[in-house]
């Protein structure tokens, strides 16, 4: 009786000390003890700070928050930033990153080269308009409008197979800047890009613009960008499942991207 005792507490201990080792076995990136982030910028609101060669210094903003969270929540250590432009995030070539944050919708068919994190933000698209223009009331007024959106984008994608315009939209890459002094010059009517990106610009730059005038409901999630088939991705979604249940993304959101309800276009 002793004899089978012992071996029970020795198979007990032995299962006790994998379980607690798996538990705290570190999580598969790229680098041990590294997290590495891709971002891209202009994006005020989710990446501010200074960005040098092909990383940011001293990043802030909700992105940049909710990255430095999951490496807390992971118990990372360290997190190291790499500049990832827009257009080349869903080549499917192996990542220099373990995820990316971007605001990148997830869609079927991105998810065909790319995989995606569990939805950290819910976003619609919205509509900014050019200075001097008479706000449009619907979405049926759009389609007269010369509109433009960034290349790659679900607001293209929108524009070119939804709303389907008179006039060809004006296409600009490699980021979104382009495409804002378009509408500030006057050469675009109204940019449809996603709503909090639209609404972040124009309280950036007051005065430049139009003015957000709506948002189209897509009913749109953002996903982080990594390696189809990443081994990181259940403990990327555990992470992030965690932090919103925990409150801190709506913290983040509160505190980096205070834009104030835009009205539905219908």
């Amino acid at each position: 009786m002793r004899k089978r005792l012992t071996l029970a507490v020795v198979v007990g201990l032995v299962a006790t000390t994998a379980v607690a080792f798996g538990a705290t076995s570190a999580p598969p990136t790229k680098q041990p003890g590294i997290l590495t982030v891709g971002f891209d910028v202009p994006a005020p609101g989710f990446w501010n700070g200074r960005v040098t060669g092909t990383t940011i210094r001293n990043p802030t903003g909700f992105e940049a928050g909710l990255a430095q969270a999951i490496a807390k929540q992971l118990g990372i250590p360290k997190i190291v930033y790499v500049r990832a432009p827009f257009g080349g995030l869903f080549s499917p070539a192996p990542k220099k990153y373990d995820f990316a944050f971007e605001e990148v919708t997830i869609t079927l068919e991105r998810a065909k080269v790319v995989g995606f994190s569990a939805p950290y933000f819910d976003a619609n698209q919205g509509v900014l308009i050019r200075k001097g223009l008479a706000k449009p009331t619907s979405i049926a007024a759009l389609k007269s409008l010369q509109l433009c959106a960034q290349s790659s984008t679900t607001g293209l994608a929108y524009i070119q197979h939804t709303l389907r315009p008179a006039k060809k939209p004006l296409v600009y890459s490699p980021s979104s800047t382009a495409a804002f002094d378009a509408v500030e010059a006057g050469k675009c009517d109204a940019l449809i890009l996603d709503v909090p990106i639209v609404v972040s610009q124009s309280k950036k730059k007051p005065g430049a613009y139009g003015g957000v005038i709506g948002q189209i409901v897509t009913r749109e999630g953002y996903g982080a960008v990594m390696d189809r088939g990443s081994k990181l991705k259940p403990s990327l979604d555990n992470a992030i499942r965690a932090l919103k249940a925990d409150g801190t993304i709506t913290q983040l959101q509160k505190k980096w991207l205070p834009f104030t309800r835009v009205p539905i276009l219908k």
